[in-house]
């Protein structure tokens, strides 16, 4: 089909709808609700990166979802992260706590200016009830020099029954989602 049989299919017709000269455009009309129809379903049944990725942190049994927004100014050499964390369990989470550093190209830790330490921190001090969603904000901090990554070191939190629990380092890809 030409360029012109599609440009002609989206074309007004002038003849009546219920013409037997008109069922090739009833036809079109038809094929293209079809294909909108089942188009729109579609986009329904797919499920998002966030979605997926609580679905299986929840079926292996991993408590918690960190999704991390990084935000820097080259030109500043400035790092700002932005945290939301999930709770995914049934029972509360307390103490919670992300240590980072950011480091060189040469993947050497870089300690921010105004701090004698390297670590950044999140820590979120309130009960993280189930199924719900806390936002930790880390920095600005400024740098002598561009950092290249960042390194999560360890998430912690405490549950109600004051067992403190460490996520694994093989377990660190799978709770953390970097936006």
């Amino acid at each position: 089909m030409s360029w012109k049989t599609y440009y002609n299919l989206f074309q007004p017709s002038r003849k009546s709808v219920f013409s037997p000269n008109h069922s090739f455009s009833i036809l079109s009309f038809l094929l293209l609700g079809t294909v909108f129809f089942f188009g729109s379903c579609g986009a329904k049944n797919q499920t998002t990166i966030l979605e997926t990725r609580k679905a299986y942190l929840k079926g292996v049994g991993l408590p918690i979802l960190v999704s991390i927004h990084p935000r820097h100014n080259r030109e500043k050499k400035e790092l700002q992260l932005f945290i939301k964390t999930e709770n995914l369990t049934k029972i509360n989470i307390t103490k919670f706590q992300i240590l980072f550093f950011a480091s060189d190209q040469n993947r050497q830790f870089l300690i921010p200016e105004e701090q004698k330490t390297p670590e950044l921190i999140c820590s979120i001090p309130k009960q993280i009830l189930p199924n719900s969603i806390y936002k930790c904000h880390v920095g600005p901090f400024v740098y002598q020099q561009i950092w290249n990554s960042i390194h999560i070191q360890s998430i912690s939190f405490t549950t109600e029954d004051q067992i403190r629990h460490v996520i694994s380092e093989d377990d660190l890809d799978d709770v953390v989602l970097w936006l």
